[in-house]
């Protein structure tokens, strides 16, 4: 675009956010638990000013009578009140109040180029312009606030008042910087609150990203194990049986085929999730079995940890069995760095239908840590229990503890006593 249409743009945009009568009210002051101060400090800025025109429009030169002097401190004070909702049209009616009132009170006589009343009611509404506009409306407005100035010289005998002019200017210009700079000020804290929530989304879904590839890999392990169960029955079924029919035969044949494919796209799928750089886990896989070993290392830290398991005749779900391992080891985990020196308290109790697990600290008995850690906390329980379709509830208790509770929902089918195989 040339640079007169972007000068042409500038000077449109800058002519619509002057006009006295914009389509919609401009930036309101106040709102939330402190609202009524900015009302409040404009009232009373209303009442000293009137009060100060009032007074001086009953001394000569003026010598109005009492209800004139009312009628011009009531004049001098409605753009301050209009300034709470629309500040530029305040601007306006302050510009003619003030010019009004400083011939009023000067009666065609010497004085000041500005009367002191009008002078301070203007500033205010001009520095709150300039904190609710943009920069190049606030320089105009300063502007405007120059040509009503001249304006006022020009109609004093002799312009002898010329250079009082000066003053009331460098005030008004200090005013508008100062309300341009407030306005800056705030735009980059808005700016930077938004960078910063941004990050944190980005956080967010990245952790929820790694937390999800963590529980592919591992969820990987257990359908490659089923899988494979599933291949070499179905490659040993026909020895099994002598002279089998062949419709059996191709039927296992094409079970094992399948099963052998399944097994093929697994291990791309997982060589996806998996970075290159990352070794290999070759550890056992985590479950029930193993949380004994995890609460008596949370001993060994200081934490007080006890484990109470009802049901551990039954086998669960690789699935549910790995994440009740997950959700234990962070909650664990929370408490370490949250709660040093707490009782831990793990319930585990297995029924048919469901699992239900509690992790529940105490308050910490030495300073916390508050360092990080290697999980990412609620977070991924949260994916392991919405996963299974199960629900999680974590809030601190009134003891100054903290509590976790899930509850997973167990097929019956898939749930058998330890003694029976699965």
């Amino acid at each position: 675009m040339p640079r007169w249409r972007r000068a042409v743009s500038e000077l449109a945009m800058v002519a619509a956010d002057l006009s006295p009568l914009p389509a919609a009210a401009g930036p309101r002051l106040g709102g939330g638990r402190l609202g009524w101060v900015p009302a409040g400090a404009v009232a009373a800025l209303a009442l000293g000013a009137g009060a100060l025109a009032a007074v001086a429009a009953v001394r000569p030169p003026a010598a109005l009578s009492p209800a004139a002097a009312l009628l011009l401190a009531a004049l001098l004070a409605a753009p301050l009140g209009l300034a709470l909702i629309r500040p530029v049209a305040a601007l306006w009616a302050s510009l003619i109040a003030a010019a009004l009132i400083s011939e009023v009170l000067r009666a065609g006589g010497d004085g000041p180029v500005w009367a002191a009343p009008a002078l301070l009611a203007h500033l205010f509404i001009l520095g709150l312009v300039a904190l609710t506009s943009r920069p190049p409306v606030a320089v105009v407005a300063w502007g405007l606030t120059a040509i009503t100035g001249a304006a006022l010289v020009q109609r004093m005998p002799g312009m002898n008042a010329a250079a009082d002019l000066g003053a009331p200017l460098l005030a008004a210009a200090v005013v508008t910087l100062a309300g341009m700079t407030l306005r800056g000020w705030q735009a980059d804290r808005r700016r930077l609150a938004e960078a910063a929530s941004t990050a944190h989304d980005e956080r967010t879904r990245r952790r929820v990203l790694e937390e999800r590839t963590r529980i592919a890999r591992e969820l990987h392990d257990v359908v490659a194990h089923h899988m494979s169960v599933v291949a070499i029955q179905a490659e040993a079924a026909p020895y099994r049986v002598p002279e089998p029919p062949r419709e059996l035969e191709g039927s296992l044949r094409l079970i094992r085929t399948h099963a052998v494919e399944a097994l093929t796209e697994l291990r791309r799928v997982l060589g996806v999730l998996r970075d290159g750089a990352s070794p290999v886990d070759t550890t056992p896989r985590p479950g029930l079995g193993r949380l004994p070993e995890l609460v008596a290392t949370a001993g060994q830290v200081g934490l007080d940890a006890r484990l109470t398991v009802n049901g551990s005749d039954w086998l669960l779900p690789a699935g549910v069995d790995v994440s009740v391992y997950r959700i234990v080891q962070e909650a664990v985990s929370n408490a370490m760095r949250h709660a040093p020196g707490a009782t831990v308290e793990v319930a585990v109790d297995i029924r048919p239908d469901r699992l239900e697990l509690q992790v529940a600290n105490g308050p910490a008995r030495q300073p916390p840590t508050g360092g990080p850690g290697a999980g990412h906390g609620l977070l991924g329980m949260r994916e392991r229990v919405g996963m299974l379709g199960g629900t999680l509830t974590a809030a601190p208790d009134y003891g100054g503890g903290f509590t976790v509770r899930a509850r997973l929902p167990l097929d019956p089918a898939s749930v058998v006593q330890a003694g029976q195989g699965r």
